[in-house]
């Protein structure tokens, strides 16, 4: 057993909540601990994320307010961003969701959702906690996306960050198409100006009313091109880059705390949303595995632009998102 690592499992008064903490104690050097707390019953948003004393993400007023997608790192699925109109057709199927973004539906079905869960568990080199959802008939969100399927999502703290994975298993008979996404709202630590992001990006999607329209844009001699570390300064973001590769990863830095935290992920996460708006103390990096609207561009012949994901029936599709955090 591993003695630099625990965890702990509280209830919490505000809402009634679990809260799953894991721990990772360097007693030699403290400012390398790091600390993860996950709400299974909130979306099983991964709230807090610590690299010593110093909090990484932007935290609600209290756990009640904690389910949806303001605050942490909210999962989405199986609609990462909005999705035109509310509704998209797949293999001659309609399917329509609540509008909570104007006409539009926004960040997909499961961060307001109680997911199951099992104890953490060590491993050979962290501890990891998974949490899942079966989508079956009995689901309340199953009449938006009817499809026979388990979405697991296991969280593993280790030494030098976090590693995030997922797996979509296909039990219906039909082929499931999704998108898998996270949005982490990483605080500003320091200022504007002494953060900076870099997103080795192949090209911008270009966009009308946040819609990417399937067409990609270069990124050569633009302001959206932050292939080179950039400060956010003046720079407020609202975009969605195309062609990441394992091999290239983005990555975020504060030159004055000299943190950085870099996320690394599979070849499955073909995409990033930057979001860094005006007047706010926090900025996003959201590695997804697909477009915003992908669905929609996919129906449109955006295939390759889409990237959108499809289990055939019986296939499980696995991936995984790497946060390591350093202090630079």
């Amino acid at each position: 057993m591993n003695d630099n690592f625990r965890f702990s499992v509280a209830s919490d008064q505000s809402s009634g909540f679990e809260v799953i903490t894991l721990q990772y104690i360097n007693d030699e050097k403290p400012v390398l601990n790091k600390q993860a707390s996950i709400v299974p019953q909130a979306g099983a948003n991964l709230y807090s994320l610590m690299l010593g004393k110093v909090e990484l993400l932007r935290q609600p007023p209290s756990i009640a307010d904690l389910p949806g997608w303001d605050y942490g790192i909210p999962i989405l699925y199986p609609t990462p961003n909005r999705v035109e109109n509310s509704k998209f057709t797949f293999d001659g199927e309609t399917f329509r969701f609540v509008p909570n973004d104007g006409l539009h539906f926004l960040h997909g079905l499961v961060l307001r959702t109680d997911w199951k869960y099992e104890a953490p568990q060590l491993v050979e080199w962290g501890i990891k906690f998974t949490a899942w959802i079966d989508f079956l008939p009995s689901l309340s969100l199953f009449k938006f996306f009817p499809y026979h399927h388990t979405l697991t999502v296991t969280y593993i703290l280790y030494s030098r960050g976090l590693k995030i994975e997922f797996s979509v298993e296909n039990k219906d008979s039909r082929s499931l198409p999704f998108g898998f996404g996270i949005h982490p709202y990483f605080k500003i630590l320091g200022t504007r100006k002494s953060t900076y992001v870099c997103v080795p990006a192949q090209s911008r999607m270009e966009a009308i009313d946040l819609l990417p329209t399937g067409r990609l844009v270069a990124l050569d001699n633009s302001i959206y091109d932050l292939r080179e570390p950039s400060s956010l300064g003046n720079m407020f973001f609202d975009d969605v880059y195309w062609g990441m590769r394992p091999e290239y990863p983005a990555y975020w830095q504060d030159k004055e705390k000299r943190l950085k935290v870099t996320l690394s992920a599979s070849k499955h996460f073909t995409h990033m949303v930057i979001y860094s708006p005006k007047g706010e103390t926090f900025f996003c990096m959201e590695n997804q595995t697909c477009s915003t609207d992908a669905h929609n561009l996919f129906s449109q012949d955006f295939k390759d632009e889409a990237h959108l994901l499809i289990a055939k029936p019986g296939e499980s599709i696995k991936g995984w998102i790497d946060l390591v955090i350093l202090n630079d």
